[in-house]
């Protein structure tokens, strides 16, 4: 065979080779292969797609699992606490960190028992373990209390400063006197009057002590030896004077009653007079009740 016949056959030769390579199918080792790259590249996927998503439900699982087992064991823990508390609080208070000397200022409506026990103190407290913020909205909640403030001053001193509300008045029902804001609100009990204050009494007065203020403001002549304002019914107000003499309000147009008081004692000084009654309730009149000033007759036992 000549060279050009033989170069013929090889090129034949190939092109059968790789006719039979590329027809022969794929075996079970490469379909093995193929099967485990694609669930390895899926698994992959999923995991960085979901990934966050799985950690959060996992977090939840193991905080479940801790909310679990503190429920179950609530109780020794609480137990566990305020034993570790009470000891905590003996060790510091022999080490010289108990509270030996409790400041209280700026109350003068508030009893100090009362201050005393709210601060909650107890014998030979510790001044680490104290809780002040605690003590500091209790004090707060006092009806008489506006704000406090409370300073831990170690090694052993509590300061307690106290801003009380501001009374504008004094309210008397059933015997008892009570300081009241000037929403009408009560403050606290007060044992005395105090000096500057007006005194309102009645039942249901003091929710009318504001407006009752605002008005007597307008005749400050009429304020002068003013010893009480007396509800009535709850309806209307009855002016005390230390001279004896009371002044009888109406239920309405209590401004004009009262302007005509003021006319009537710029002209006729009535304040000076034996007046014992002036009933002003009636638009066409004024009634006037003098003072009894008949002196009492004597008995002198003689029946003839």
């Amino acid at each position: 065979m000549d060279r050009g016949g033989r170069k013929l056959q090889q090129i034949r030769e190939q092109s059968t080779s790789r006719a039979i390579a590329i027809a022969k199918p794929a075996g079970p080792d490469f379909l093995l292969r193929r099967t485990t790259q694609l669930v390895k590249i899926k698994t992959q996927n999923v995991w960085v797609l979901h990934k966050q998503l799985a950690v959060r439900l996992i977090a939840l699982l193991l905080v479940a699992a801790l909310g679990t087992v503190l429920i179950a064991n609530r109780q020794n823990i609480a137990n566990y606490a305020a034993d570790f508390v009470a000891r905590s609080s003996t060790v510091f208070a022999q080490a010289g960190l108990s509270v030996a000397e409790l400041s209280l200022s700026g109350y003068a409506l508030t009893s100090e028992d009362l201050l005393f026990e709210t601060v909650g103190l107890q014998a030979n407290p510790s001044l680490v373990n104290f809780d002040a913020v605690t003590a500091r909205e209790r004090l707060e909640a006092l009806p008489s209390i506006e704000t406090a403030t409370i300073r831990k001053i170690y090694p052993n001193s509590l300061i307690v400063e106290l801003v009380e509300k501001h009374p504008v008045a004094i309210w008397t029902v059933d015997g008892v006197n009570f300081a009241i804001d000037a929403k009408g609100e009560r403050i606290a009990p007060v044992s005395a009057m105090i000096e500057g204050l007006p005194q309102f009494i009645g039942d249901g007065a003091a929710d009318d002590v504001p407006a009752m203020i605002s008005t007597m403001a307008e005749f400050p002549t009429l304020q002068e030896g003013l010893l009480a304002s007396s509800r009535i019914g709850d309806r209307r107000w009855d002016l005390i004077y230390d001279s004896g003499m009371r002044i009888m309000l109406p239920e309405a147009n209590v401004v004009a009653a009262l302007t005509s008081v003021a006319d009537l004692d710029q002209r006729y000084d009535i304040f000076l007079r034996d007046i014992e009654l002036l009933d002003m309730r009636l638009n066409d009149y004024v009634a006037v009740r003098l003072t009894d000033r008949t002196p009492p007759v004597e008995n002198t036992g003689d029946n003839e």
